[in-house]
């Protein structure tokens, strides 16, 4: 996977702090010679990223397991920014503490984020099923948190656990093994196409029965594979309805081009949202 060459001006930001999978995604994306900056927020991330044409955003969108994250998506609608790359992001979960060894019949306290606690549910259920979850902000935040007090054990990443010198108990307690999470490089403009493309729209339709159907019509009919389609009611207008559909093709390929133009004439409005490399 190639990464972007270095730019003395580039800056990384991401949901951090220091050692979240966001943080451990970002450098899997980019050279090691950019500047990495941890935000607390994903509205942060789009606010910083719409200052400069060198700034780029890491952001989780999706969970194979859990499904969209909802603050990722409204800030793809309120803010003017591009997708500019994807990248799929095998997450792996360790629980750990500062202690050496341990019995996991003897743990009482544990914490993580809520997401992390979901897709470990069943392994928590088996195995610690009367340890009190205590809600951290981030994987990170949860094993900093470990390493004060030795009774409290978390459940992070391999590079949270070597960043703040904690110890592993169990490994990989996820309860999917085809656990990923979908991040996704956003910037001010979209970048050149590579060799394996994706797009994404946000079309604003009337909210009338058939709506659904006269959208997926123009797919079939050229024969572009759609990857995802996701429906909201607009945020702005109770009587449209907001679609979200990624599919494989670059923007300016002419069949994508005349898709756009398909889906443009049946829309109130059709906002182009990225059309990126998809890295892996």
């Amino acid at each position: 996977m190639s990464k972007k060459p270095y730019n003395p001006l580039m800056k990384i930001f991401f949901l951090g702090p220091e050692g979240t999978n966001s943080d451990l995604a970002a450098r899997n994306i980019f050279d090691n010679s950019a500047t990495y900056m941890p935000l607390p927020s994903i509205e942060d991330i789009f606010e910083k990223v719409a200052m400069s044409h060198s700034y780029y955003g890491v952001i989780p969108f999706e969970n194979s397991y859990q499904g969209v994250i909802n603050s990722s998506l409204n800030c793809l609608i309120d803010y003017d920014l591009k997708i500019l790359k994807e990248f799929n992001f095998s997450v792996s979960h360790n629980l750990c503490s500062i202690n050496e060894d341990t019995d996991l019949n003897s743990i009482k306290k544990i914490t993580s984020h809520p997401q992390v606690f979901g897709q470990c549910n069943n392994w928590i259920r088996k195995n610690i099923p009367d340890a009190e979850k205590i809600i951290a902000t981030s994987t990170a935040e949860a094993a900093s948190e470990a390493t004060k007090n030795k009774d409290l054990f978390c459940i992070a990443n391999t590079y949270a656990i070597e960043l703040f010198g904690l110890h592993t108990h169990q490994e990989n307690i996820q309860d999917s093994n085809d656990n990923k999470t979908r991040f996704l490089v956003i910037g001010k403009s979209i970048e050149d196409k590579s060799e394996h493309n994706k797009t994404s729209v946000m079309i604003n339709i009337a909210d009338k029965p058939g709506s659904l159907m006269s959208i997926l019509k123009p797919f079939t009919e050229l024969n572009i594979n759609m990857t995802r389609i996701e429906t909201r009611p607009s945020r702005n207008n109770q009587y449209l309805h907001t679609f979200f559909i990624d599919f494989e093709g670059y923007y300016e390929d002419a069949i994508v081009i005349e898709l756009l133009e398909k889906l443009e004439n049946m829309s109130e409005e059709l906002r182009v949202i990225g059309s990126y490399a998809v890295l892996n």
